[in-house]
C-alpha cells in the first residue's frame, strides 16, 4: 500500500523542487497530499493502450471485460473480482475477442504487444535502470504506444517522476500559465488549434521536463487538477 501510493515519497521535497512560480504553488497548496501511484507497468503499459482517446467511464468499461474475459476470479475480505490478464493470456488470445471487449481498433495494439513481449520474455521492470529518454524510446517500439502513452506509463509505474504526460488539459495550462515561456510561435500554433500534434507535444513536453526538473511529473499532476477544478 506505501509503495503502490507513494507513501514514501517527501512530498515537502518535492514542493521545495517544484515552487517555481505562484501557479504551481498555489496547485501544490490546494491539492497538498496528492499522491502518484506505482502501477504493475504490464497492466499500466495495456490500460494505457486501451485508453487512447477514450473516456474514463470507457476505458473502465473496457478493463473490467477483459478482466472478466480473460482474468482469473478471485475473492477478498467478501468481494469478488478478476485479476488483469496475464501477458501469457493475451498474447493467445484472438483480436476478435479483445474487440468484444469494447477495445476496437485497440485490440490489434494490444494483441501485437501482449505477443512481442512474450515472444520476448521482456522485463518491463528493467526500463527503470535506463535513463528517461531511453526507456521512453524503447516504449514507443511497442505496437499503440505514442509518446503520452510511453510518459504515463513511465510515470505511472517506472518510477521516471520527470515524466511529463501532455493532453489538452495540459496544454491548456502552459498555454494559460506558461505562454511567456514558451517559443512565440509555439503559442501561436497552439492556441488557433484544438489538436495537438506530435512536434507539439514534443515541445511541451520538453518545456515541462525542463522547467520542472526531476518532479515534472508530479507538476503536470497538480497542474492538471487544478485547471480541470477551476473551469
Amino acid at each position: 500500500m506505501e509503495h503502490y501510493f507513494s507513501l514514501d515519497e517527501d512530498l515537502q521535497e518535492i514542493r521545495m523542487s517544484l515552487n517555481k512560480d505562484p501557479h504551481i504553488g498555489k496547485a501544490i497548496k490546494q491539492f497538498w497530499g496528492l499522491r502518484l501511484i506505482r502501477q504493475d507497468p504490464w497492466e499500466c503499459l495495456i490500460s494505457y493502450i486501451c485508453a487512447t482517446y477514450k473516456s474514463i467511464a470507457a476505458i473502465k468499461h473496457m478493463l473490467n471485460n477483459m478482466a472478466e474475459k480473460f482474468g482469473e476470479k478471485t475473492a477478498l475480505d467478501g468481494f469478488e473480482f478478476y485479476t488483469f490478464p496475464s501477458c501469457q493470456t493475451l498474447a493467445a488470445a484472438s483480436e476478435a475477442a479483445l474487440a468484444s471487449c469494447g477495445l476496437g481498433y485497440r485490440a490489434k495494439y494490444v494483441l501485437e504487444t501482449s505477443k512481442r513481449i512474450c515472444n520476448e520474455d521482456y522485463d518491463l521492470e528493467s526500463l527503470r535502470k535506463l535513463p528517461y529518454a531511453d526507456a521512453k524510446k524503447v516504449l514507443m517500439s511497442f505496437s499503440g504506444v505514442g509518446a503520452k502513452v510511453a510518459d504515463c506509463v513511465l510515470l505511472f509505474s517506472l518510477g521516471k517522476t520527470e515524466a511529463f504526460p501532455v493532453d489538452i488539459w495540459v496544454k491548456r495550462v502552459l498555454l494559460n500559465h506558461y505562454a511567456d515561456k514558451l517559443p512565440k510561435e509555439t503559442v501561436q500554433r497552439l492556441s488557433s488549434s484544438d489538436s495537438l500534434s506530435s512536434g507539439d507535444y514534443k515541445r511541451l513536453n520538453e518545456f515541462g521536463v525542463e522547467y520542472f526538473g526531476e518532479y515534472a511529473g508530479w507538476a503536470q499532476e497538480y497542474l492538471y487538477h487544478l485547471e480541470r477544478m477551476t473551469v
